[in-house]
């Protein structure tokens, strides 16, 4: 989960099968994922961000867990509910963003993640969002999903 050149590459949450073996997803460019998110319609992106905020909200109970909640912890609570307050702007009806603009504050979203430790949950959060919509939306027409 690294930040090259111009291109921010993320990567979804590792699997553990009952076998015991783990397997993790092959790293993303997250600007692909925006690519075809700005060409989603109205639905299905809300949808999108509804679930990556749902993943959000994850993430902030897991930093508020544990007792007593150390600074780190609290830096990425507070961070996580920052987002959180940007993404539901882009729920109202009225909301003067654009596909574009959602795309541009998911990425600077992803960006700062970085800063606190979160590119991990960033990553799974669109990841799962991507596969809940995009790859969802391409199953449906019968196109590959990757």
């Amino acid at each position: 989960m690294t930040e090259r050149s111009n291109h921010l590459v993320l990567q979804g949450a590792k699997v553990q099968y009952a076998s015991g073996k783990v397997v993790a997803p092959k790293p993303f460019d997250l600007d692909d994922v925006l690519a075809r998110y700005i060409r989603l319609p109205d639905e299905a992106r809300r949808a999108f961000l509804s679930v990556f905020s749902h993943s959000l909200t994850v993430d902030m109970r897991v930093a508020l867990l544990d007792r007593p909640i150390s600074d780190g912890d609290a830096a990425r609570a507070w961070q996580i509910n920052e987002w959180l307050h940007q993404l539901t702007s882009c729920f109202h009806p009225k909301s003067t963003r654009d596909a574009s603009a959602e795309a541009a504050l998911i990425r600077d979203i992803a960006t700062v993640s970085f800063r606190y430790g979160l590119e991990a949950a960033i990553g799974r959060a669109v990841a799962t969002a991507a596969g809940n919509t995009i790859a969802m939306r391409k199953a449906l027409k019968g196109q590959p999903a990757g």
